[in-house]
């Protein structure tokens, strides 16, 4: 029997259990996990809201990013071997996740982490690494190009604007009060608090001539839409959350993308090389130990900046 931190009712609060050591199949390795991450889905997941559309027995052990050791391989697999030191998602991550001792996942969604990077940084980078990757490509951005990044405080917020600061965009960070100093150390050129009034106000006359892209990790349908007045023709916008209105945008000319993230080796190797090149900073980790996992699961609402951070 292995440790892990389950749920054995939606919503919680959840606790350690003793649960059966999961076995690789085909294309699989198993884990000893060192370190996993949560991420606003996980708590989705924990609340019950994606029960109808994805059902899964319960008890329930959450998340899906992970950073640890191989301990056994599956059949056919040859490109990892026992004793590896990988990070990146489990393919279970609605109901066997990673909050637990031991883990499975497919070799297509891992990568060899490197020693320079530690395992809670490792952890936290999988998700919300590859889905910043995926919205920055998404959105173009260019040299000079002036890119709002919404969110950019919170896990993909801090990636996306790294990011975009390296293709040599003008990033403007959209975040909450208290988190200026830490959005700007990641490369905004200019800040906006989003708590003190209107933003797209803002936008609109800091830029009157529209900015290039927005990438929002945090808006509804209704804030997007709003936002998005605030960029050119020939312009993107790429929701984490589904919001964008392809139509309504297509009408001004501007692209619209609503980003599914799709982990592979060749993203999570991207991401390590930028972090080990020193050309990515690790963002602010907040960590827990397996135990206090409630107390994680209880400030991804609180906007503390950073990734969420639970070791075993």
């Amino acid at each position: 029997l292995m440790r892990a931190f389950a749920y054995d009712n939606y919503g919680g609060p959840g606790s350690i259990h003793e649960l059966p050591e999961p076995t690789p199949e085909a294309g699989q390795v198993r884990v000893r996990v060192r370190a996993a991450s949560l991420n606003p889905f996980d708590n989705f997941v924990v609340q019950g809201y994606m029960k109808d559309r994805m059902p899964t027995e319960l008890p329930l052990v959450p998340c899906g990013d992970f950073s640890g050791i191989v301990d056994m391989i599956g059949p056919g697999v040859d490109d990892f071997a026992v004793g590896d030191q990988v990070f990146g998602v489990t393919g279970r991550m609605i109901g066997q996740g990673t909050l637990a001792e031991l883990t499975v996942a497919s070799t297509t969604t891992i990568a060899k982490r490197p020693a320079a990077i530690q395992d809670t940084e490792a952890a936290a980078m999988p998700l919300a690494g590859v889905s910043a990757l995926m919205s920055v490509e998404a959105a173009g951005a260019k040299p000079k190009d002036v890119v709002v990044v919404v969110g950019a405080s919170g896990g993909i917020g801090g990636y996306a604007v790294q990011l975009a600061a390296l293709r040599g965009a003008q990033v403007v960070a959209v975040t909450s009060k208290g988190h200026e100093e830490y959005v700007r150390k990641l490369g905004a050129t200019d800040v906006i608090d989003r708590t003190a009034g209107d933003v797209l106000g803002e936008l609109e006359s800091r830029h009157a001539d529209g900015v290039a892209a927005i990438i929002d990790t945090f808006s509804d349908a209704a804030g997007l839409a709003r936002l998005g007045q605030a960029v050119r023709k020939g312009g993107t916008v790429t929701s984490m959350r589904g919001a964008a209105s392809v139509e309504d945008l297509a009408k001004r000319e501007i692209t619209a993308v609503n980003i599914g993230t799709q982990v592979n080796t060749a993203r999570l190797r991207e991401l390590a090389q930028l972090r080990t090149e020193g050309k990515l900073q690790s963002p602010l980790i907040h960590t827990f130990t397996l135990d206090d996992a409630d107390d994680a699961f209880a400030a991804i609402g609180q906007s503390a900046g950073g990734k969420l951070v639970v070791t075993i």
